[in-house]
Parts: structure tokens; sequence; C-alpha cells
């Protein structure tokens, strides 16, 4: 009640906590924040629960087209981080999202770091072939082909590798997206792959492919780097945009760690 948060906060120094919204003589929230003043989710913790009430894990949240309307509710749920995944959606949306955040933090005081996740050299992309999003029933079966079409059919995933399943076997397990859905190998045929759905879920566009068995990932090097082309121009992209953090995708040593941290460093002098 207000008798607990007044003696939660009424040890703590004035210094801690902004003044009242009418008293800001209109500085922006975001170089209050600069100054050392709490963002207002720290604030309201503080003031509610005291130094040790207060959470110190952020909440790092997947950011989509869905959930465009909800950010400031996100924000202010304790949302620490906005991940944009650069795998899916256009570049137009992926620069509203970000501009969106950061017009959280300029103009009502949120403190929420940008992140964005590099596509990454993963070979194995599916398609449904659909514009939007399909649903996996549990123990329907589908094929996973690389046979090319120009239309979708259904229970089918068009894989963009001829090889895709090569030292692949029955009984193994193929996990979409890290774990959206999950298929078991039922059949070969060819090079074709006849699954069946054990884990319900929902297959988007352009979905990645893992294959696992005994529980352990089945590793097969295909010989690209871990940043393509396309994730060069996405982390530019990102940089244009004042992101925070970039996240790396299929990393296979720490050289790609270093590469990226280099190239960093580089652009922070220009």
């Amino acid at each position: 009640g207000p008798m607990a948060t007044s003696a939660a906060t009424s040890s703590f120094p004035s210094y801690l906590f902004p003044p009242p919204a009418s008293r800001r003589s209109g500085a922006r929230p975001a170089r209050a924040a600069a100054e050392g003043v709490m963002d207002v989710v720290s604030e309201a913790e503080l003031r509610e629960k005291g130094f040790m009430g207060m959470r110190k894990t952020k909440l790092v949240c997947t950011v989509g087209p869905a959930c465009m309307d909800a950010l400031p509710a996100l924000a202010r749920g304790g949302m620490g981080v906005a991940r944009v995944n650069l795998c899916h959606g256009g570049r137009d949306w992926h620069r509203a999202a970000m501009r969106e955040v950061r017009r959280l933090n300029d103009e009502e005081g949120f403190c929420v770091s940008l992140m964005v996740d590099t596509e990454g050299s993963q070979l194995l992309v599916a398609d449904h072939g659909g514009a939007a999003s399909v649903k996996a029933e549990d123990c329907s079966e589908w094929l996973f082909t690389s046979k090319k079409t120009d239309k979708a059919h259904p229970i089918t995933m068009h894989v963009n590798f001829d090889k895709f399943s090569e030292g692949i076997l029955v009984g193994d397990e193929l996990v979409i997206d890290g774990g959206m859905a999950t298929f078991q190998v039922t059949e070969k045929i060819g090079s074709d792959l006849r699954c069946k759905c054990t884990d319900p879920g929902l297959l988007l566009p352009r979905a990645k492919l893992s294959f696992w068995r005994d529980g352990k990932l089945v590793e097969r090097n295909f010989g690209l780097p871990t940043l393509s082309t396309k994730d060069w121009a996405d982390i530019e992209f990102g940089i244009t945009e004042g992101v925070d953090c970039i996240a790396l995708s299929f990393v296979k040593d720490a050289n790609d760690i270093k590469s990226l941290k280099t190239y960093l460093s580089r652009r922070s002098l220009e």
C-alpha cells in the first residue's frame, strides 16, 4: 500500500528520482537518462520495492508486426531489449519497429535497447509457398523436398538446397526455427524426406531447418561463411539505425566474433 511504498523509498537520496513531469522544464527523458536519472520502469520498481526488490534480469523480446501496437505496453511491462529478427520481414518494417522503440525512449522515458539478429549463412531454409504462417498439426505427415515449384502444395515444404537430406537417417528429428515445430523423419524418398509432426506449431515462410539425432545437432559443414553478403548489408543497416546490439546466427568459432568486432571498431572511427 502507500505506507509501504513510502517507507521503502524514504531512505533513498532524492537525486535517484527524476522530478515530476510538470517540473522537468521541457527536457527530454532521454537526456535525463544520460545524466544518470533512471528510466520510468526502474524508477517505478525502486519506489515500490526498494533496491533489493528491483529486477536484475533484462527481458529480451522479439518484436514482429503483430506487436507493433503493443510496444508501449511491452516497455511498461519491463522489456529491456527489443530484438528485431532480420530473417523475417522487410527493411521498411524493420526500420519502423526500431524507430518506434527510439521514440518510446525519447518521448516517454523508457530505456529499451535495440538488438538486430542476423540471418546467417544457414543453408537449409524451407518454404511452404504461402504468404502467411501455416499450422502443422500433431501427427500430420509432411513432405520436405528440394524440387522446384511455382505454387504452394498442401503439407509440403520446399527446401532451398538439393542435398539437404544427405546423411539424414529415418528416425532423426527435423526442427523448424529452433523449436516452432518438430517432425520425425519416417521415410527417405530419393533426396526427399517424409516426416511426421511430433510437436505441432506454426511454419513461417522461409523457415530454418535443423536435424537432431539422439538429442544432438547433426552438424554438416557446407563451407559457407558465418556472415553472408546479406548479413553485412543488414549490419550496415543496423549501424545506420543506431542499434545497441548485434546478434550473430550460426557462429562457427571465435574468429567470427573477432571479425565483426574489428569491423565495428573501424566504423566507430568514421
